[in-house]
């Protein structure tokens, strides 16, 4: 009786009408990064989140896949859910899976997925660039209009995607075809081969360059000890050099978007690179040796004369690292520029002076005054001092030096020792208040100073570098095709509705 009841009816179909909605709120509709990958699930071939096929069903399906991997290199991925991304269409969400994925090999692109949407009735094949050749839209069309469909027609998903890949293996293992793909797949045998035959170049190279850096180490041992107040300058050269090198290296890949060409390296290319960073190595070991002569040697001549001997004993090294031409170039220059400075000057009874050796005499007494050396020591001059040969005249020559142009003559001494605009902090910045510091211009040897203005320093300021890295780790998570291989698609595959 409560049934002809008409507010029971009523009831009754407000909850029949909620439980429909619930039901189709509570359906999930997956994006790509939602659907779980089998190989970070157990290594098999088929991505079931909704658990549509049995566990019987499954099990054959990865049999089936497997025995087809097995025979012909193909590797197929299933993907069966009730319902995806309501804003793409089926091709769009399976293409973009297959790539997301990359499904097959780098090398040969032997992918072949097979989307299925059940709820919306809808399958879709996608398949590799190397497979779309073998397996044309039509020919997958066939098979699905064979066996996919009419057994979807009937609820059974598990027989009908066992019959489909029994059916493309079919298709493949024809001779006809076979030939077809065989050619499509020698670059991944290719692949396997070179890297048996790179293992012996490789070996050389790193037994040539431990060679040559063994020799180099060996002349280093028998270099003089350094003299703990020579130049360094040399050294910082080779710092700003090398940064200079790192950072126009990191501007080449990055902002030209040569990275990509990493994606298209072959195992071949190992060889190269290998020998590549070993000569960059050289190089720096090269410019390294340098830097000893340098610290070895106060005097000029003397040091250009060692390092003009150093390369004349290994201009050899151009063969391991042809990029050594260039400060080898450099500095050939660098002693052109400097012949008429070492050239020997006549004495009032036109005689060849003798220069006097600042490696012997490094503070050239008593030749040099006090200003002079301490000009030397701040680089803005180099003096060469020549003496007759009866020790009865001298004469001293001003080289302009590495800073010369960071001074200037001091108004009060005369010596070029003077920094203009120097700052000097009087009240250092913390992150709670600001600092404050002094302009002035300030003799290095005399100690004339002059003071010009007060500036004040800004507030310490603490990085935000949480965040950076924060967003550094996401992007890290990076794709998972090479779970897979690297395949590729270029939107090869045919699908269809049941």
């Amino acid at each position: 009786m409560m049934l002809h009841n008409p507010y029971s009816i009523r009831y009754l179909t407000i909850l029949f009408l909620l439980f429909i909605s619930v039901n189709a709120f509570g359906q999930k509709a997956y994006t790509v990064a939602e659907i779980p990958d089998p190989k970070k699930n157990g290594g098999g071939w088929v991505s079931d989140p909704d658990k549509i096929l049995s566990s019987t069903n499954i099990e054959e399906i990865n049999s089936a896949v497997s025995d087809l991997e097995q025979k012909t290199n193909v590797q197929v991925a299933v993907v069966i859910v009730k319902d995806f991304d309501h804003n793409q269409e089926d091709f769009d969400f399976a293409y973009e899976l297959f790539n997301t994925w990359g499904i097959g090999q780098k090398t040969s692109n032997n992918g072949l997925l097979l989307f299925i949407a059940k709820d919306r009735r809808k399958y879709r094949f996608i398949t590799g660039t190397g497979t779309e050749g073998v397996l044309p839209d039509v020919t997958l069309k066939h098979i699905a209009e064979q066996n996919l469909l009419p057994a979807f027609r009937q609820n059974d998903f598990g027989i009908g995607i066992v019959n489909t890949i029994n059916a493309i293996g079919t298709i493949i293992l024809n001779p006809e075809n076979k030939s077809e793909l065989n050619q499509r797949f020698t670059q991944q045998e290719n692949g396997s081969n070179a890297l048996e035959k790179i293992w012996l170049p490789v070996g050389i190279i790193i037994l040539a360059f431990l060679g040559v850096f063994k020799l180099l180490n060996r002349q280093a041992k028998q270099l003089p000890k350094a003299n703990a107040k020579v130049k360094t300058e040399y050294n910082k050269g080779i710092v700003t050099g090398c940064v200079g090198i790192f950072f126009i290296l990191v501007f080449i890949f990055v902002f030209t978007g040569a990275t990509g060409l990493f994606q298209k390296l072959e195992i071949t290319s190992i060889p190269y690179i290998l020998f590549a960073i070993l000569s960059i190595g050289l190089l720096f070991r090269y410019l390294y040796y340098i830097s000893e002569l340098r610290k070895i040697y106060n005097d000029d001549e003397n040091y250009f004369e060692a390092v003009k001997k150093f390369q004349r004993k290994n201009f050899w090294l151009l063969i391991f690292s042809p990029i050594i031409l260039i400060p080898l170039l450099l500095s050939l220059l660098n002693r052109k520029k400097q012949i008429d400075r070492f050239k020997p000057i006549l004495d009032s009874k036109n005689r060849k002076m003798i220069r006097v050796d600042r490696d012997v005499n490094l503070e050239g007494k008593p030749f040099l005054s006090k200003g002079q050396r301490k000009e030397e020591v701040l680089k803005t001059y180099d003096y060469d001092i020549w003496q007759s040969a009866d020790q009865k005249e001298h004469i001293i020559k001003a080289w302009p030096a590495e800073h010369y142009d960071e001074y200037t003559e001091c108004p009060s001494c005369g010596f070029r020792a003077y920094k203009l605009n120097k700052q000097v902090t009087t009240k250092s910045a913390t992150y709670t208040h600001e600092g404050q510091a002094k302009i002035i211009n300030e003799c290095s040897f005399c100690k004339q100073t002059d003071f010009i203005r007060t500036i004040t320093l800004a507030m310490l300021v603490k990085s935000s570098s949480s965040s950076g890295s924060s967003s550094s780790s996401g992007s890290s998570s990076s794709s998972s095709s090479s779970s897979w291989g690297g395949g590729r698609s270029s939107g090869g595959g045919t699908g269809g509705s049941w």
